[in-house]
């Protein structure tokens, strides 16, 4: 895994989904990212149609859960090849920030693909920057 660069701005993460993602079907991808957010593992969680498809928050946080991720990027990409979000591009990436915050499982971005572009929340103030993510938790008194 140390051969693998950390994703540490949204047009390395680009990169890195653009490997996986097809234009075929709107794709919602994950990758669950140590704590240096090198890549553990990146895994297609839902196929849609052309133009829509399902996600739920639970799914994502259970894949980062069970790769034993630090924080998660999340990435889809829009058929159609424009990278604006839409209303429920908007909505579930405001529930996905709320079960963040609760979870304590930082969401890095979430990253909108076309085939030359992307739309990053994380560049456009919807999520905390890629350098302040952090997880912890002081314990004590």
């Amino acid at each position: 895994m140390s051969n693998i660069a950390a994703l540490t701005n949204s047009q390395i993460s680009f990169k890195h989904f653009k490997k996986y993602i097809t234009n075929d079907v709107e794709e919602v991808w994950a990758v669950a990212l140590n704590s240096r957010k090198s890549p553990i593992k990146t895994k297609c969680i839902f196929k849609g149609t052309v133009d829509y498809c399902i996600l739920h928050p639970r799914d994502i946080f259970k894949f980062a859960y069970k790769e034993n991720a630090s924080g998660i990027i999340i990435a889809h990409n829009h058929p159609s090849q424009h990278t604006d979000p839409s209303n429920a591009d908007i909505l579930i990436t405001k529930k996905l920030r709320q079960a963040s915050k609760f979870l304590n499982l930082p969401i890095i971005d979430h990253i909108i693909i076309s085939n030359t572009a992307y739309f990053s929340f994380a560049d456009n103030g919807w999520l905390k920057s890629y350098s302040s993510s952090s997880s912890s938790i002081k314990m004590g008194s």
